[in-house]
């Protein structure tokens, strides 16, 4: 991604891969860290943005065979004007490609309570000039090089700030492009969970989107989107909690993986958004207690805390054994040090 100044975070790159629904496998490359998973006929990676003031989106990998139900996309429906790759053109997504794509985006953020982001048509070319790079280049990276295929400065700029997605295998074009948003919420396989993290980002206001296919009229290829996540930011948010959980109320089953990290931050300030790190919140003395339906105490592992500027840039995640699919549970984090206060947060979640 781009890297534009944004303090008060510091600058740390990273590039981060995770299995998207459905997927055999993935692999990939990025610009920092790597994690692969195994090898299938067809994968999908992502890399997520980095805690800086430019922070990089990710990107993530799945089975370009898999499809959710009901959305898919042909190769007739996806494109206005279809990519060649071998020329550098990116061609041009069809309007209602793009919409469900902010749709998506849209409802994972509604169910947190967190403000719509809107569209910026604006970014369109460059996203789909970072993705033509990627699919080019048969890489994921935030810093595409200038010795590159297809590199443009529009194509540098975006992928430096955007969540990045590819795909490889047979007939990419019938992955409906919105697939990509649940891959970056589950965020599998990536510890930092930045995709997750930007996506769920409350002051996220606009958004810019882009893909290109290396076999646009089916067949066996590539895919790579760009889903802008830096710029436009919100100064401030109007929103009723004042803290973003994962998962929290009803949640699908399907955007939730009960053996990955639930993930906590709190908002220390709804009008500035830069006063909502390490300054002003702390989990040294936080507490979390998870209990099922019945009352019962369910056992934490794994949790940690980090104020890395992925989106908020206070984290708190963990893993709770014995999580299933139709339960009902109860969160408590108790001892949260909120602008030199101590907080406790109580909410629950149900996976249906």
């Amino acid at each position: 991604m781009h890297r534009p100044t944004r303090p008060p975070y510091t600058l740390l790159p990273c590039v981060l891969f995770v299995l998207s629904l459905g997927a055999c496998g993935g692999g990939g490359g990025g610009d920092s860290s790597t994690t692969s998973g195994q090898t299938g006929s067809g994968t999908s990676s992502a890399v997520s943005a980095s805690q800086t003031s430019s922070a990089r989106s990710t990107s993530s990998s799945g089975n370009a065979n898999s499809s959710s139900a009901g959305s898919s996309s042909s190769s007739s429906g996806l494109y206005q004007s279809a990519p060649l790759v071998s020329s550098c053109i990116a061609g041009q997504l069809q309007a209602s490609e793009k919409n469900s794509v902010l749709i998506r985006l849209n409802e994972i953020r509604a169910r947190h309570g967190l403000p719509a982001v809107s569209y910026d048509s604006s970014g369109d070319a460059a996203a789909a000039a970072a993705a033509l790079y990627m699919v080019a280049n048969e890489t994921l990276t935030h810093t595409p090089s200038s010795s590159g295929k297809c590199y443009s400065e529009d194509a540098y700029r975006l992928a430096n700030t955007s969540n990045l997605y590819t795909s490889w295998g047979y007939s990419t074009v019938t992955t409906p492009s919105a697939d990509a948003m649940v891959s970056y919420l589950i965020d599998s396989g990536v510890s930092s969970l930045g995709h997750r993290r930007w996506l769920l980002y409350p002051f996220f206001a606009a958004t810019s989107f882009g893909r290109v296919d290396s076999a646009p009229a089916g067949g066996t290829g590539r895919m790579a989107s760009a889903l802008r996540t830096i710029g436009g930011e919100a100064s401030s948010v109007s929103m009723s909690n004042d803290f973003v959980a994962y998962p929290y109320g009803s949640y699908p089953a399907s955007e939730f993986s009960t053996s990955w990290f639930l993930s906590f931050s709190a908002i220390a300030s709804k009008t500035n958004r830069a006063n909502n790190g390490g300054s002003q919140v702390s989990f040294a003395g936080a507490t979390i207690t998870v209990t099922d339906g019945n009352g019962q105490s369910l056992g934490i592992t794994e949790q940690s805390a980090n104020y890395e500027g992925y989106g908020l840039p206070n984290h708190l995640q963990w893993k709770v054994v014995g999580l299933a699919n139709g339960g009902s549970y109860t969160v408590r984090i108790a001892g949260v040090n909120v602008n030199g206060t101590s907080r406790d947060y109580q909410y629950a979640f149900q996976l249906r």
